[in-house]
Parts: C-alpha cells; sequence; structure tokens
C-alpha cells in the first residue's frame, strides 16, 4: 500500500520564501493555520532615546529647585562677631526674601555685639547660632527661607532670654554708682561738721553751697538713672524691644557722666533764669537759695533726659542770615 503524502507532494527539505522579505518560510502541511513569524524591525538611534526612561520632574517649590546665591557664610577672621556672605562669581541677583533675610541675620549680630560686648561666651554661642540659621536659609541650592527665617526666630528668642543677665549686671552698676552718690553725700556731710560748716542740704553761701549743689546733682542725678532704668527694663523684655534700651549704647559710667554734666548745665542756666521750670508748687530756679532743690534738677535731668535735652538746646544760639 503507498504512503499517504503528508506535504501534500511538496518535497519536505524545500521551502518557499516569503515575499515580503525574502525570509524562509516552512510549508505547513494542511489543515493546519499559517502562522506568519513575528516581524522584528530595527530601531533607529532616535527610537532609542525616545524608549529611555524620562527622569521625573521637579515639583513646583522644591527647595533644590534656586540656583546658588551664596556659597558660605563664615565668621570674620578679624572680628568674631560679624558673619561674611560669600556669592558664586556668576550667582544671580538674590530675590527680595533672601535679601530681607540676609539683612536680619545682619542686625541680629550687630545687636549681639552690643548687648554682649562684654560677654564673650554668649556673643560667640549666638554668632555660632546665627550662622547656622543663615546658612539653612541662603547657602547652597537646598537652603529654604522659611526654615532659615524659623531658625533665626529661634536665635532671636534666646537672645531676649540670655538679656535678663545683662540686665541684672547693669542694674548692679547702676546700683553702684547710686550708693557712690549716696557715700560721696555722707562723707561731705561729716567733713562739713568738722569743719564747722552748715550740714550738706542746708547751705547757702560761700564755698560750702557751691559744694553742696555740685554734690546733690551728683545725687538725685544717680537716683533718677536707677529709677528710670527700672522703669525702662520691664520683668518681660520681648526681643523687639531690646534695641531700645541703650540706643546711645553708652555704658553706664559713661551714661552717668554724660548726664551728671548736663544736668549742672540745665542748672546753670535755671541759675540765670532763662527760662523758669517747676515742679508742682516748687520752682527749680530757687536752688541757689534752697540747696537741697539741687537734688530735684539733678533727679529730673536723669529721670526725664529727653525732656531736660530739649529744654538745654532751646538755650543753643541761632545764626541769622
Amino acid at each position: 500500500m503507498p504512503t499517504p503524502d503528508v506535504n501534500n507532494g511538496a518535497n519536505p527539505n524545500i521551502v518557499a520564501l516569503n515575499p515580503a522579505d525574502d525570509t524562509p518560510t516552512p510549508i505547513v502541511p494542511a489543515g493546519e493555520p499559517v502562522v506568519d513569524p513575528p516581524r522584528v524591525e530595527a530601531l533607529t538611534p532616535a527610537d532609542e532615546v525616545e524608549n529611555e526612561e524620562e527622569p521625573p520632574a521637579r515639583e513646583e517649590g522644591d527647595p533644590a529647585s534656586h540656583p546658588v546665591y551664596y556659597e558660605t557664610v563664615s565668621v570674620a577672621d578679624d572680628d568674631p562677631s560679624r558673619l561674611k556672605f560669600k556669592r558664586p562669581p556668576t550667582a544671580e541677583a538674590p530675590p527680595p526674601a533672601v535679601r530681607a533675610m540676609r539683612r536680619q541675620v545682619e542686625d541680629v549680630s550687630r545687636l549681639v555685639r552690643i548687648l554682649f560686648q562684654d560677654d564673650e561666651a554668649r556673643r560667640k554661642q549666638f554668632i555660632g547660632q546665627l550662622k547656622e540659621a543663615a546658612e539653612s536659609g541662603l547657602v547652597g541650592p537646598n537652603s529654604n527661607v522659611e526654615i532659615g527665617l524659623e531658625n533665626l526666630q529661634d536665635v532671636k528668642d534666646g537672645i531676649a532670654d540670655a538679656y535678663t543677665a545683662i540686665r541684672s549686671k547693669l542694674w548692679r552698676a547702676n546700683l553702684v554708682l547710686l550708693s557712690s552718690a549716696i557715700a560721696c553725700c555722707g562723707i561731705a556731710s561729716a567733713a562739713f561738721l568738722l569743719l564747722g560748716a552748715p550740714l550738706l542740704w542746708l547751705a547757702t553761701s560761700g564755698w560750702p553751697m557751691y559744694t553742696a549743689i555740685g554734690l546733690m546733682i551728683f545725687l538725685g542725678t544717680m537716683a533718677g538713672l536707677f529709677l528710670e532704668f527700672i522703669f525702662r527694663v520691664n520683668d518681660d523684655i520681648p526681643y523687639d524691644q531690646l534695641r531700645a534700651i541703650n540706643p546711645g549704647r553708652w555704658k553706664p559710667l559713661h551714661r552717668a557722666m554724660n548726664t551728671t554734666i548736663v544736668a549742672a548745665i540745665f542748672a546753670a542756666i535755671l541759675a540765670v533764669k532763662i527760662f523758669q521750670v517747676g515742679v508742682g508748687s516748687v520752682l527749680l530756679n530757687d536752688f541757689v537759695t534752697k540747696s537741697w532743690l539741687a537734688v530735684v534738677i539733678g533727679f529730673v535731668t536723669g529721670f526725664a533726659f529727653p525732656y531736660v535735652r530739649d529744654l538745654v538746646q532751646q538755650v543753643r544760639p541761632v545764626s541769622r542770615t
């Protein structure tokens, strides 16, 4: 019996060519579906680039999305209480928020130099904290102004808390000055008694009167300054009021000397009666015959220095053309 032809009469060693791309296609026996092999096309370089995974886009507001405005913030070599800000050579101009924060940092460092000029340890501590706050808000591409301002506020709060120690030191200095004035008046009173002169506050003529007036002006000025300091420095001092505590940046001794000199000039103006000043029913111009009024003149000058300063400035001659 003849063997069936499974190849439908075709030579099994012969394959047909695919007319589309001349690739060999095997002859499939009858009854089975013809399945074309998958077509694989060569990729061009452009297609390869398009198929690569793209990096994720940065979100809006990403802190790493801004350029570098400052490279470093460092402590000045010639002055450890100052900070230096270094910008890249080709850096863009900082935006207003960045410039505003730098001004705040510089203002705080200036206040630290004023308040803690005699306290090197605290001065270095706060300058170091200011440097860290400035770096977090201004330095590098990852800086964030909002975070920097929060750190800067923490430094401000720390300065306000530390001022209590400075306040105690200033209080003791003013108390020493007041005690010195009281001691001087006490020693002078004892000397007057030994010399047979009237008591200090009862002298009405001669050298005892002039000596008594000078000492009592000094005593009144120290008392006025001490009371004014207590009223000016409250129990709770916010940071914003720290700069107003000592606007002239005078040390207690220098401030006491300056105020005493102004009180003496004020007394001289009252003595020649350029103008008359009264406290209640008491006329301060009468201190020449009532030496105890010199204490009131000194006290008014120390306690209300801006008022007395304005009165003295009115006596200043004005040039006319």
